[in-house]
């Protein structure tokens, strides 16, 4: 992106590439799991989250985020806007509002909290989707995904967003997923990918 481009043609550029890359996520989307168990680990406004309803048609949809002021170390780095708490606090109340509907017939649950404390509430084996763009240091997607392993049902799905090396994060999301995978080889295979998104499915506990 030169510098010399003007500000709104910036905003266009980037809503093109946001375009193209929902439309991936969608089509990979119709191959997960239907009316299931999903959580979101990284909700940030809650755009993805209204996809995930429309596509999946969740049973419930739990939206797991901290929105809390990181520092860089926790990756702090990728939400350049995540610096003022009271900021952080309108962005959760506008996701729950755009979720009151839900919200109030039970099939959706916000959950502000970081993902591996909020993950340990769940019961073993109750989860049958999850998205994971949370924390995208290496340390952070492989706790995610630890968390993750006794919460997910045999047969359900992980898919992640950014499994390239493209971001500020390096290398850290394809490494924290090959680590995990390769840490219980027998356990898991790959599913499908497209682009930056990558999914696996759980054979066993």
């Amino acid at each position: 992106m030169t510098q010399d481009m003007t500000k709104e043609e910036r905003r266009a550029r980037q809503a093109r590439q946001r375009e193209k890359k929902d439309a991936l996520r969608r089509d990979m989307l119709k191959k997960m799991p239907k009316e299931a168990v999903c959580v979101e680990i990284g909700v940030w406004k809650g755009e993805f989250s209204t996809i995930l309803v429309e596509e999946l048609r969740p049973k419930h949809l739990y939206l797991i985020d901290p929105w809390a002021v990181q520092d860089d170390a926790a990756g702090g780095a990728s939400l350049a806007g995540a610096q003022d708490k009271a900021r952080m606090d309108r962005i959760h109340d506008h996701v729950a509002e755009k979720f009151a509907q839900q919200i109030a017939s039970g099939s959706v649950s916000i959950l502000r909290d970081f993902s591996v404390p909020a993950l340990a509430t769940f019961d073993g084996g109750a989860i049958d989707f999850a998205y994971v763009d949370g924390d995208h240091t290496y340390e952070g997607v492989l706790s995610d995904l630890e968390a993750l392993h006794p919460k997910l049902k045999v047969g359900g799905v992980v898919m992640m967003d950014d499994y390239h090396q493209r971001g500020w994060w390096g290398d850290g999301v394809i490494r924290a997923l090959n680590t995990f995978v390769g840490r219980l080889p027998a356990h898991y295979r790959f599913k499908m990918m497209a682009g930056a998104q990558i999914a696996v499915s759980k054979l066993k506990d």
